[in-house]
Formats: structure tokens, sequence, C-alpha cells
């Protein structure tokens, strides 16, 4: 059947320019770090001289589910031990970013970025998040940085059966234009997505595989007081997902998204709506055409120093008999979710958590604890 004829991205192009660049930077630059989110990538100028930090994240989960109906498609009980290592550092005007995750699931580089100060923006060169609303942006993939033990359903990583894409490998540029106390963050992101080969597989820069084609996305938002946590804003994304190994030719996505998360006191409220819609080629001739929307609202109280109380609910509209979805057998449809974590001290923390879950063909509840720590 004939299709459209694309460049494949391959790594005999990709290696030299990536040894050359690691090899230039690594050993000029110490290291820099913020904490969590967007905001590691931001800083009001840029600085005048060496900068950085090396963080290591472990974690520990366990997980016990019961009442698995009418299927099983996941295991009774889990323990899931994981290291995540965050590198990121500054000389002058150059920037570098390195997140690598190993687990008893998965491996993977999940971040490698080379960037430049441009005044208030960066610009970047990598495989990086795609600037998709909030949770994607603003939690990367250590455990101790989200109050939660699981992600929302919709904003599941790849490797865990995500739906959207999370990862792009190419160019995000991004800055905070900043206005008396507040703050406007912006960022475009465009580079190779995910091809869809039994759930969706990010382009890996060390060991490329498969056809990725382009995607796009941007994200806006509003922040009170700069480089703060209150934020509202918007974003969205069209991807092209190449469907060689599935029933489809190619999948065409459109993601549009609005986000919220904003303290009151001892409060904090997150939440999203998310809607998705998805073109499918047919490789026998003929196109589907879905949309779907899910929204997820959470609310945390931290109602002593040390312990924070937290609930968050889930919901899919529109997704019943979806054919984009029914590619993905692990997408959390819906979720009614409740927990307790507990800092230990300033880098190190427990969590209890319980969830109902609906997946597609599967319902079912989950008791789930977990160890988080940053080092240093």
């Amino acid at each position: 059947m004939r299709q459209r004829a694309y460049r494949k991205i391959t790594m005999q192009r990709l290696r030299p320019v990536i040894l050359f660049l690691l090899a230039w930077v690594m050993p000029n630059v110490p290291g820099f770090a913020h904490a969590a989110g967007h905001m590691e990538h931001l800083s009001a100028a840029a600085p005048s001289g060496y900068s950085g930090d090396l963080l290591i994240f472990p974690e520990v989960s366990t997980y016990f589910r019961f009442d698995q109906e009418p299927t099983h498609k996941l295991a009774d009980s889990e323990i899931i031990p994981a290291l995540n290592v965050f590198y990121t550092s500054d000389y002058k005007q150059l920037r570098f970013l390195g997140e690598w995750l190993l687990s008893t699931k998965t491996h993977n580089v999940e971040r490698l970025q080379l960037g430049l100060h441009l005044g208030e923006s960066s610009l970047w060169l990598g495989r990086f998040h795609n600037p998709i609303g909030y949770w994607n942006m603003q939690f990367h993939h250590a455990a101790i940085l989200q109050t939660t033990i699981i992600r929302p359903g919709i904003m599941a990583f790849e490797t865990a059966g995500g739906i959207i894409p999370n990862h792009l490998t190419g160019f995000l540029f991004e800055g905070v234009h900043e206005f008396e106390k507040a703050g406007l963050y912006y960022t475009v992101g465009a580079g190779a997505g995910p091809d869809l080969n039994k759930g969706l597989q990010a382009f890996n820069i060390f060991e490329p595989g498969g056809s990725h084609r382009p995607g796009v996305s941007f994200r806006l938002g509003y922040q009170p007081i700069s480089y703060g946590a209150d934020e509202i804003g918007i974003s969205g994304a069209y991807t092209e997902l190449p469907g060689d190994r599935v029933s489809y030719n190619q999948v065409k996505q459109v993601v549009a998204s609005t986000y919220a998360n904003w303290h009151i006191n001892d409060f904090r409220f997150l939440s999203e709506a998310v809607y998705v819609h998805n073109w499918l080629d047919r490789f026998q001739g003929g196109q589907a055409s879905n949309g779907f929307a899910n929204v997820y609202g959470q609310l945390e109280w931290d109602y002593r120093t040390a312990w924070t109380l937290y609930g968050r609910i889930e919901g899919t509209f529109g997704g019943h008999n979806d054919a984009y979805l029914a590619l993905f057998p692990l997408y959390v449809k819906d979720r009614f979710l409740g927990g307790v974590r507990y800092k230990l001290n300033h880098n190190m923390a427990l969590k209890l958590e319980a969830s109902q879950d609906h997946l597609r063909e599967d319902r079912f509840g989950q008791v789930m604890f977990q160890w988080s720590a940053l080092f240093p």
C-alpha cells in the first residue's frame, strides 16, 4: 500500500554530535539544579560562572491489588525499587540537563538536553518532557517531588501505558516574562514524537528504532508571583504517531488542556481538563475519528508540619467505544484515590495510598506504600 515517505532519524547521524557535545560540556561544568519541575530550566539571567548539582532520587514502591474483575491484567502484588539520577549544569550561557531512570520495570535516559541562555528564555536541544499540561512539566520521574504515589492516568508516562506523548526529541524554547510581581511562563516544543507499537514508544536517543514523525506543542501559564507555586494556564499539542505494527497506518493526535495549581492557606488544589482527538488511518483505507475528555482534581491539606492528607478524582468522558483507547488496555479511565504523606525530614518521605481504578476491561482496588528520598 502506498504510504508517505519520511526520513528516518538514525543513530549514525546523531552519535557524533551527541558525543562531541557531551565530551566538551561535561568536564567543564559541575552542575545546576532546582528541586523540581520546569523551574529547573529557568533563571532570571544567565549565570556569570559555574553552578550546578547532582541529585539522586531513590524510591521503593509496594502495590497490593484486589478484586480484579472481570479480567486479571496486573499482578496481585509488586515491589518496585527505582533510582533516578538528575544532573544539570550552567556555565555562562551554556546549559546541560540529564535525567536517567533505572527500575525493575524500565531503564531509560528520560531527558538529555543541551541549552543556551537567551535573556529571559532558554533554547534546548535534545530529549525533553513534552509541555502538555501542568503535571508533565512540573513533576519528573522522582517520586519525592510529587505528593501522590501514582500520576493521573491521562499523564501516565509512555512506559506505564500512557496515551499521550510525554517526551519529544528536538527543540524546546521556554522562558518567563516578568511584569511587576507576576510572570508569564511560555514554552514551545518541536521534534520527533513516539511511534505506536504495543503502546507509545518514545524516541530513544541511544537506541533509536521504529518510525518517528513530527510533534509540536506549547504551554502558556500565568503566575501571580513569578517563579511561585500558583499557576493557571493552557497547553496544546499536535503529534503524528506512525502505527506500522498496529491496525492503523498512522494516528494524527490533537491535545488541548487547561490547568490550575493554587494554594489557599494550608490547602492546595491541582486540576487539569484535557481533550484528546485522534484521526486513525486504516491500512485498508478509510479513517476513524474519535475524541474524548479527561478531568482530574486533586486536593491536599497540610494539616501538620510534616503531614499531608490528599485525595484525587479522575474521570474520562466520551471514550467508551474510542478506537484509539482500545489500543491501551492499561489506561486508567476513572479513579478515586486518597492517601497520606509524611515527611521524615527535608529529603525523605513515606506515603500510604489507596485507590479504586477502572480500566477499559477491568476494575480493581489497590493499596500502595512508598518510601522516597533525595540525596544529597
